[in-house]
């Protein structure tokens, strides 16, 4: 029987999979084919082998959707039948099991050497807006729970951190936990968000600075609270077409880590597909000395350790200029 959908995931042989924009890990995607020319869509449309543990599937439906100007390009349109299966909805985290994590952060090593910096009062504050958890599934660990901008829970991340306020970490590999493999249900279908995506409608008119770990979105919002303060989950994590749709209209500024800058600035042509006004900041780098480059370092250890609160992350009054450049 003749397949009539336009548009299939790859299945020829031998077949290539590519680095998934989601979750980072190489030789899992598979990308979509247009049948009719036999050319591929871009290299973020496609699927995720790995779908449980990350759940990325971004359909050449959302890819025309996002990009309607293509649509007409060379007589190209939406397939008119309808595609075989249904996209899956995120699945979410009673909220109450978030609430009840709460309780105990105090007893987390990451409060206890923020709490020396900010005092305590204002690291249970930091903890409350971003819905910062504890658990001991690792030891006394850290719950970053991701929820969306509709407050509705997607799952946390459980991080292990040392006396020290960085990461503890078992040959090279840091140790991680995942809220979402911990409950019943079976088919749980994750699709990540940004940590700290629910204060885009808590500040509408904010600026949003993005940065890679959860931690550094924490530290950053305590220096600079003016700003929304977001966080990818990794050096892919959540700098994706699907996931930042709710970036659409804000003035967004990356700020990758030191090892991170150019993958980061690769983003930045997506990212203004969607928002025009998105921009790269040299904050750090234009900072760090050769050990530092070394060492990896992200803005929080700049924030604790180097930058002075008054330190400007972006210069607002040349804007312009700074996105013309990226």
């Amino acid at each position: 029987m003749k397949n009539d959908y336009r548009y299939q995931l790859d299945e020829s042989r031998p077949r290539i999979k590519l680095t998934c924009p989601q979750c980072g890990r190489a030789k899992k995607l598979v990308r979509y084919i247009d049948t009719w020319n036999q050319t591929t869509l871009p290299s973020y449309v496609g699927r995720c082998d790995r779908q449980f543990k990350c759940g990325y599937h971004y359909t050449p439906r959302d890819y025309f959707h996002d990009n309607p100007w293509l649509r007409v390009t060379n007589n190209q349109a939406e397939p008119s039948v309808k595609p075989k299966s249904v996209i899956r909805q995120p699945s979410y985290i009673d909220s109450r099991l978030m609430e009840e994590s709460m309780t105990g952060i105090e007893q987390t090593p990451l409060f206890s050497i923020l709490s020396k910096r900010f005092g305590e009062a204002e690291t249970i504050r930091l903890f409350r807006l971003y819905n910062v958890g504890a658990s001991r599934l690792l030891g006394v660990s850290t719950i970053f729970w991701q929820v969306d901008i509709n407050g509705r829970v997607r799952t946390g991340k459980i991080m292990l951190y040392g006396s020290d306020g960085h990461r503890v970490k078992k040959d090279g590999i840091a140790s991680l936990q995942w809220m979402h493999r911990l409950i019943t249900q079976s088919d749980f279908n994750l699709v990540q968000c940004f940590f700290g995506e629910h204060l885009l409608k808590v500040m509408p008119d904010a600026k949003v600075m993005i940065v890679e770990s959860e931690k550094s979105a924490i530290v950053a919002s305590h220096f600079y609270p003016r700003y929304v303060w977001l966080a990818s989950g990794g050096s892919s994590g959540c700098l994706n077409p699907a996931a930042s749709q709710v970036l659409r209209d804000r003035e967004v500024w990356l700020i990758p880590d030191l090892d991170a800058e150019d993958y980061w600035r690769a983003k930045l042509p997506m990212l203004r597909s969607i928002t025009p006004t998105v921009g790269l900041s040299n904050c750090i780098s234009r900072l760090a000395t050769a050990e530092q480059r070394a060492a990896k370092l992200d803005i929080a250890d700049f924030l604790l350790e180097s930058i002075k609160p008054e330190e400007p992350i972006v210069d607002t009054t040349s804007r312009d200029r700074q996105l013309a450049e990226q």
